[in-house]
């Protein structure tokens, strides 16, 4: 058989989200940063949130410290920075 008679059905018609293409534009780079609280809901040490276009990580001082939530930032802003890690929100076009 010839064409596309056996060409496996595109991931978007299947899973419903967007497979990226050469030729798409390409996503804005994340944000990322750290927010040292108090304390968080249920003693939790650590709850990552999504926020205006960022991802936060909210950070408790009963468990992280100073020196690690900024090595921590430092790591995850040169990986957002490099764009190994980019947003990839639903609605997003260009």
């Amino acid at each position: 058989m010839a064409g596309k008679e056996n060409a496996e059905p595109d991931k978007q018609e299947t899973t419903g989200q967007h497979v990226p293409q050469p030729n798409d534009p390409e996503p804005p780079a994340a944000e990322f940063r750290m927010e040292l609280r108090d304390s968080l809901p249920g003693d939790r040490a650590v709850i990552g949130v999504e926020q205006e276009g960022a991802f936060v990580c909210l950070a408790s001082r009963k468990y992280v410290d100073d020196k690690a939530a900024a090595e921590f930032t430092d790591l995850m802003q040169r990986i957002t920075g490099q764009r190994w890690w980019a947003q990839n929100w639903p609605d997003f076009s260009s």
